[in-house]
């Protein structure tokens, strides 16, 4: 197996492996809107794209829960957030953020939660028209068909 460095952005990374080995370099050298989110929905990394993406420093997200992300208080925002931090349901879940400049940008999350580190995983993609979702253009396989070589 070949080690491949993750600050060479000329090179594909693994995000699996490279999310074990370097986290730092993989959260800055991402195209992917990648969040790692406590049980609590505190937002405890973010990659770079987020910037992109928003219009934010993601630093200024790095712990404030998911709630103050959406700039709402109300009994829908509650019960959004309830079902992205539900470990149980691993649906998608649509949603639409407010970016830096007051416009919505649509985005659908995909999560995975890590019983092991207490963790849920999120990927977003933009669903907008034109928004260049990396997702759209690099589907992700289950390993179990990976295995199989089953798209």
């Amino acid at each position: 197996m070949e080690t491949i460095s993750t600050t060479d952005p000329s090179r594909p990374v693994d995000l699996a492996l490279a999310v074990r080995s370097d986290l730092g370099a993989t959260y800055e050298l991402s195209k992917v809107l990648l969040a790692r989110v406590d049980p609590d929905g505190t937002l405890e990394l973010l990659t770079a794209a987020w910037e992109k993406v928003l219009g934010y420093g993601r630093r200024e997200f790095v712990g404030k829960t998911l709630r103050q992300l959406m700039r709402a208080s109300t009994a829908a925002t509650a019960a959004i957030v309830a079902a992205i931090l539900d470990e149980r349901n691993m649906d998608p879940i649509d949603l639409t953020l407010r970016t830096s400049d007051g416009a919505a940008k649509p985005l659908r999350l995909h999560r995975r939660y890590d019983a092991y580190m207490r963790k849920m995983f999120i990927v977003a993609e933009d669903t907008s028209a034109g928004g260049g979702s990396y997702l759209r253009e690099n589907p992700p396989v289950r390993a179990d068909r990976q295995a199989r070589g089953a798209r």
